[in-house]
C-alpha cells in the first residue's frame, strides 16, 4: 500500500508538470504566431504551419496528458491507498505488540481487503494508470526505505 501511495504520488506530480508544460508550449507557439505575423507575413506558410501545429496540440492533449478529472480522481486514489495504509500500519502494530491476538489480526485484515481494498482496485482498473520503470525504481526505493526504517523490528 505504502509502494501504491508513493508511487501515485509521483505520478501525480509527473501529470502536473506535464499539463503545465503543455499549457506554457502552447502559448509560446500561439504567441509566436500572433507576435511573428508580421515577419511571416512573406511566408504565410510559417504562420499556418504554427497554427496547424498547435492545433494538432491542442487535439492530442487529452491523449497524452491526464484531464483536470483524472488528476483529481487519481488524487482521491492516492488518499484511498494512504488511509488503507494506514489501517494495515495500525493493525501490525497493534498485533506486533500483542494488543490483539493472530485471530483477530486475520480477521481485520480480511475485513480492510472486502471494504477499501476492493474500492481501491475498481478505481485503480478504471483509470488504467501508466506504469514508468523510472517511477517505480525510485518509488520501490523509498517504500523499502519507510519499512526498514519504522518496520524494522528486531
Amino acid at each position: 500500500m505504502k509502494y501504491g501511495e508513493k508511487y501515485l504520488t509521483k505520478y501525480l506530480g509527473l501529470q502536473r508538470t506535464l499539463k503545465k508544460s503543455f499549457q506554457i508550449m502552447t502559448l509560446i507557439i500561439s504567441v509566436s504566431g500572433i507576435l511573428g505575423w508580421k515577419y511571416f507575413e512573406d511566408y504565410a506558410w510559417i504562420a499556418f504551419i504554427l497554427i496547424m501545429v498547435m492545433q494538432l496540440l491542442l487535439l492530442m492533449e487529452n491523449q497524452l496528458i491526464r484531464s483536470d478529472k483524472e488528476i483529481e480522481d487519481i488524487s482521491n486514489l492516492r488518499m484511498m491507498y494512504t488511509r488503507y495504509f494506514n489501517k494495515l500500519e495500525r493493525l501490525w502494530t497493534d498485533y506486533h505488540y500483542d494488543r490483539i491476538d493472530k485471530s483477530n489480526a486475520i480477521d481485520n485484515y480480511f475485513e480492510f481487503r472486502e471494504s477499501d481494498w476492493e474500492k481501491i482496485e475498481e478505481i485503480d482498473c478504471k483509470l488504467n494508470i501508466k506504469k514508468y520503470k523510472r517511477l517505480m525504481d525510485v518509488t520501490e526505493h523509498e517504500t523499502n526505505d519507510y519499512i526498514n526504517k519504522y518496520h524494522n523490528y528486531e
